[in-house]
């Protein structure tokens, strides 16, 4: 077999398996910061290092849902990080997170996409940022393809070192293993995304209020007071409805020749509430009728 001739320039597209970098740099660094690396200076510092010509760098992560909040993180601070990158020339692919927090089809999306780029001619060495062992099947493809096509193409596995682990490895059966040491890493973070302080939050809802107040016109707010006063006199007449039965009606129109005892009657069997209000005219009127009564015997 003819030996495959090794080019000059490699052309690299690195894939970036976001979660799985994340929690191995701060398991490896002891330090949540580490987590927070910028792709693409990571992936150029690593292809300058080994004199390779980086092209593309994809990341892809899962991300929470709206409204949650996961790690510290939101969906709007993946999408403010995801606009932010994208300026800069990085692919960023995210999947929601499930209700575990896991992670659902990202592998599957980083194996398609470099069969893809593969088929295409993209690269010649897919460099992973990822330990995952299951990256142990497309490493297989692609030295498959490399020798049925007599393709020179390779992959490399880009992971954190812990120096007490004997065992830490990169992705098994790639062609170049590149450990990350706190160095290299703590040279390519970035600031975390900074969010409002919810006092701040609070402050600004309130200022917002007040400045909507002088709005309010008088035709609204005499509306509003109509309204509250309607609703409370029905109120009241609910409440003393209430009291009244079938037999304390019955009662009073039997005996309605006397207006004043029949006032009476009312008024003893109604329990004294608020809602008695609605009673008051019959009240005053059996008052002026004993009255008038008394001033035409004299």
């Amino acid at each position: 077999m003819k030996p495959i001739a090794e080019p000059a320039v490699k052309r690299v597209v690195a894939f970036f398996d976001g979660r799985n970098l994340r929690k191995s740099s701060r398991s490896a660094f002891g330090h949540r910061d580490y987590e927070n690396t910028h792709p693409l200076k990571l992936a150029r510092m690593v292809c300058a290092r080994k004199g390779w010509q980086l092209d593309t760098v994809n990341f892809y992560i899962g991300v929470p849902r709206k409204g949650r909040r996961v790690a510290g993180e939101t969906s709007e601070d993946w999408d403010l990080r995801k606009d932010l990158w994208g300026t800069e020339g990085v692919n960023v692919f995210t999947r929601d997170l499930t209700c575990n927090n896991k992670e659902k089809g990202i592998d599957v999306r980083i194996a398609l996409d470099i069969a893809r780029d593969m088929q295409n001619d993209a690269f010649d060495i897919a460099l992973i940022f990822s330990q995952d062992q299951d990256f142990q099947e497309v490493v297989k493809e692609v030295k498959s393809v490399a020798v049925n096509e007599g393709r020179w193409l390779k992959t490399a596995s880009a992971y954190p070192l812990r120096q007490e682990d004997k065992n830490c490895r990169g992705i098994d059966g790639a062609d170049f293993a590149v450990p990350l040491d706190r160095g290299t890493v703590a040279r390519c973070l970035e600031a975390w995304i900074e969010r409002p302080n919810p006092l701040d939050e609070v402050r600004a809802r309130l200022h917002r209020f007040a400045l909507r107040i002088p709005h309010f016109s008088v035709r609204g707010t005499s509306q509003w007071a109509f309204g509250t006063a309607a609703s409370l006199y029905l109120a009241m007449l609910l409440g003393t409805f209430g009291y009244l039965t079938f037999t304390d009606i019955a009662h009073a129109r039997d005996i309605r020749s006397q207006p004043t005892i029949a006032s009476e009657a009312v008024m003893m069997k109604v329990p004294p509430n608020a809602g008695n209000a609605v009673l008051w005219p019959y009240y005053w009127s059996g008052t002026f009728a004993a009255e008038y009564a008394k001033i035409r015997a004299r």
